[in-house]
Order: C-alpha cells, then sequence, then structure tokens
C-alpha cells in the first residue's frame, strides 16, 4: 500500500511539473520565435508587441481571480480546464496565417496560463502530506526554472530545423505526457467550509483599466494621437485603475491587496517586481530582433545568446539559501534593480558590430533582477506576512510584475516606433532601440531611488 501510495504522489508530482513546464517554456521560447515570426508574416514592431503582451495582460488580469475560482469550484477541475484551453490555444497559435489570429490565441494562451500559475501550485499539497511539501515544491520549481532555461535554447533548435510554428507545437506532447500522468494520481481537491467571495467589482475595473489604457496608448500610435476614441480609451484605462484602488480599499476580500505596500519591505518587493516588469517584457522583447535583424544571428546562435538570462536565474535559485545568509534579503533586492539599471545602460551603447561579450554584459545581469523578482520577492513577504496571506500576497505581487510589465512594452513600442521613423533599417532601427533602452534606464533610476528611500 505504501508503494502504492508513493508511486501516485510522485507520478502527480511528474505530471503537475510538466504541465506547468509548459507555460514556462511558452514565456521564453516565443521571445525567440520574434524576429522570424515579423519576417514570415511581414508585421510591424506595434503588431509583434501584441505578441508578446497580450500574454502578459492576459494573465495579470485573471491571475488573482483563477486562484479564487480553483477554490470556488474545485482546483483539479480549473486546473484541467485551464490546460485543455492553453492546448487549444497552442495549436490555434500555431496554424495562424493572420497577425491578428495568432494576437488571439495568445491571449487565450494568456487566460489558460493566469489558471495554471496559481491552481497548479496549489494542487500540490494536495498529493503530499506536510512533512514532503517543501521537497515537492522544490522539484516544481525547478521545472520552472527548466522551462525558462530551455525556452530560448529549444526555440532556436526547433525554429533552424523546422519554423518558428514549433514553439507551440512543441507544447503538445508535453501536455498530453502530464496529463496522462495526473489522470488517475491527483485528488480532487475538497470545497471550502467558508465562503469565499471573488471581487467582481476588482476584476472588472482590472480588465477595462490595464485593456483600456494600453489599447489607448497602441492606437494612439497606429491611428494617430489627435484621434478623440484615442484620448477616451486612455482616460477610461486611467479612471477605471484609479477606482479600482479606491474599491481595493473597502471590499472584504480584494482583489488586490493594497494594504500590502504599507510594509516598507513589501513595497521594495513590489518596485523589484516593477523592475522585473520592464526588463522581461521591454528588452528581452526586443533583444531579439537587435541579435538576428542587427547582428544577423542563425535563430539557434539566437537562443543560446538569450539562454544566458534564465541560466542566471536557475543558479541564483540554487545557490539562494546561501546568499541570503551572508546578505540581508532588502540588499539582495535593492541589487536588483541597480543590476537591472546597469544592464540597461549597456543595451543604450549597444551597436552593429560591438563585441558579443559585451552584449553578455548586458544580458547575463538581466536573469540576476528575473530571479530576484520570483524567489526574493517570496522571500521578503514570507518574512513580513503572515502564513494565511501570503498566497493573496504572492498573486497581488505578480499581478503587478505582469500589469507593470504589459503597461511598459506597449509604451516602449510607441517610443521606438516614434524614434524609429517607420522604416527598418539598421540605423533607424538602432535609434528606437537606443531611446527604449535610455528610456527604460531612467524609469529604472527612478525605481531605484524609490527603492533606496523605502530602505531609510
Amino acid at each position: 500500500m505504501q508503494t502504492t501510495d508513493f508511486s501516485y504522489k510522485w507520478w502527480a508530482l511528474i505530471g503537475l511539473s510538466l504541465l506547468s513546464f509548459t507555460v514556462f517554456l511558452d514565456f521564453t521560447i516565443v521571445t525567440t520565435a520574434i524576429p522570424f515570426i515579423q519576417k514570415d508574416m511581414h508585421a510591424s514592431i506595434l503588431e509583434l508587441q501584441w505578441v508578446t503582451n497580450i500574454f502578459g495582460m492576459i494573465t495579470s488580469m485573471f491571475m488573482i481571480a483563477a486562484g479564487r475560482s480553483g477554490d470556488l469550484f474545485g482546483r483539479k477541475k480549473v486546473f484541467y480546464t485551464g490546460f485543455f484551453l492553453f492546448g487549444v490555444a497552442a495549436i490555434g497559435a500555431a496554424i495562424s496565417h493572420t497577425m491578428d489570429w495568432l494576437i488571439f490565441f495568445r491571449g487565450v494562451q494568456g487566460f489558460a496560463a493566469a489558471i495554471i500559475a496559481t491552481v497548479g501550485v496549489a494542487l500540490l499539497p494536495q498529493a503530499f502530506p506536510e512533512k514532503e511539501q517543501t521537497r515537492a515544491i522544490g522539484i516544481f520549481s525547478a521545472f520552472n526554472g527548466a522551462g525558462l532555461a530551455l525556452g530560448p535554447f529549444v526555440g532556436g533548435l526547433l525554429i533552424s530545423v523546422l519554423s518558428w510554428r514549433w514553439v507551440f507545437w512543441v507544447n503538445i506532447p508535453i501536455i498530453i505526457i502530464g496529463l496522462l500522468c495526473c489522470a488517475f494520481t491527483l485528488k480532487s481537491s475538497p470545497l471550502p467550509n467558508h465562503k469565499i467571495k471573488l471581487d467582481w467589482w476588482g476584476l472588472i475595473l482590472l480588465i477595462v483599466g490595464l485593456g483600456c489604457l494600453i489599447y489607448g496608448i497602441i492606437a494612439g500610435e497606429q491611428q494617430g494621437w489627435n484621434i478623440l476614441s484615442t484620448w477616451i480609451f486612455i482616460g477610461v484605462g486611467i479612471l477605471a485603475l484609479l477606482l479600482l484602488i479606491i474599491v481595493e480599499n473597502k471590499v472584504e476580500q480584494p482583489l488586490l491587496d493594497f494594504s500590502l505596500f504599507k510594509n516598507p519591505q513589501a513595497s521594495l518587493a513590489m518596485l523589484v517586481c516593477m523592475t522585473a516588469g520592464l526588463v522581461v517584457f521591454v528588452l528581452i522583447f526586443f533583444d531579439p530582433l537587435y541579435l538576428n535583424l542587427i547582428r544577423k544571428q542563425e535563430a539557434i546562435l539566437v537562443g543560446i545568446t538569450l539562454l544566458t538570462i534564465p541560466a542566471v536565474l536557475v543558479i541564483m535559485s540554487l545557490f539562494w539559501e546561501k546568499l541570503v545568509k551572508k546578505i540581508n534579503v532588502i540588499t539582495l533586492l535593492l541589487y536588483g534593480i541597480g543590476i537591472a539599471l546597469l544592464a540597461t545602460l549597456c543595451h543604450a551603447f549597444f551597436t552593429p558590430t560591438i563585441t558579443i561579450f559585451f552584449v553578455l554584459l548586458g544580458l547575463i545581469p538581466l536573469g540576476y533582477t528575473w530571479g530576484i523578482s520570483n524567489i526574493g520577492t517570496i522571500t521578503a513577504l514570507s518574512q513580513v506576512v503572515p502564513s494565511e496571506k501570503m498566497g493573496g500576497a504572492i498573486g497581488t505581487m505578480f499581478t503587478f510584475w505582469n500589469l507593470s510589465g504589459s503597461i511598459f512594452l506597449a509604451l516602449a513600442t510607441v517610443i521606438f516606433h516614434w524614434r524609429q521613423h517607420g522604416v527598418m533599417t539598421v540605423d533607424s532601427f538602432m535609434n528606437g532601440f537606443h531611446w527604449v533602452a535610455w528610456c527604460s534606464a531612467a524609469v529604472m533610476f527612478i525605481i531605484l531611488l524609490a527603492g533606496l528611500a523605502l530602505r531609510r
């Protein structure tokens, strides 16, 4: 009987880890495909940014609501629904022949990812007794890190041998294997004894606010800033987000817990998440385009070059316990912002012929910032937030991570397009690229000053 129990829980862990692996793999593997989608679909930079942006935007809109839905309707049922949608959307993206359809299916993937990211890890305690949960979560997290790390290399390999469409097709066999592992081993979660409320007003305001604001910014660049509808969308978006702050401070079970930021350490963690949002959404969006279009690197070499970023994230995670013992968490969080600032300044000096070692100097530190926004944020929150509120606190932080990244990318593509003057030449691309880098550095400098003020 013990052997059977052991077998069941470890098969469940393998299944959950593989399924979660696909989401994290998808995040970095699609980044590698961006320049090749651009060539094949003749897409503009504004269209390309939606491929990345809509994924993070939809994820941030529904992440906390997805977690609450798992508690309300059963985590296993909601989790399987998420993967059904993720698989269908992956197939849809793979066979898309227009940018509109590709963007639509990336949005569906983002919705599914919100379910998977929040509900997946919550299923682990149902499969493992309390004394084994830490080990199980560690293995689960290692699969997530491996997905991030392998994404650029696997993407480069698939694009070199087959085509960019295979960065979506590769999800399907992994999903099938993961679901088969979970099918007879994953237990259903009991429905809660206490009443859990879904903050519908918070959800509606977040969707309207973020959606209208980002659409207004992009519409302004595509259709013109002198069009009334552009400013109506931006105005509605800003108003909805301001109302969101007011509403969330009054409801009993808020979608976003703004009271969390009364604590300076939690506020500093939020600033690091904003920095990571800028790094992952903006810099790692433009870097593959620079490597392929300007430096003329083949797909496999683009993947290997970008692999350095998540590789640093994984290495840092492995040595995190030793780092925390030698350096306190607050200092490590500040390092994350400062290192990102230096890396962004390096981007401002990229040229078509600059040595690859200088390029790596601008890329490798981004892995630290990405890592600190994940493991560092969780550690910082665990020191100041009661255990019963940790789930909501982490959900709030990572919602800000995606929300800020989506807004930053929308603004960055407008800046790029403004300075590029709509002509894709080496000089015009680099002009837009440098403006994005300098503006990103300015934002990071402001965030760093705010972080230093919190430390005092």
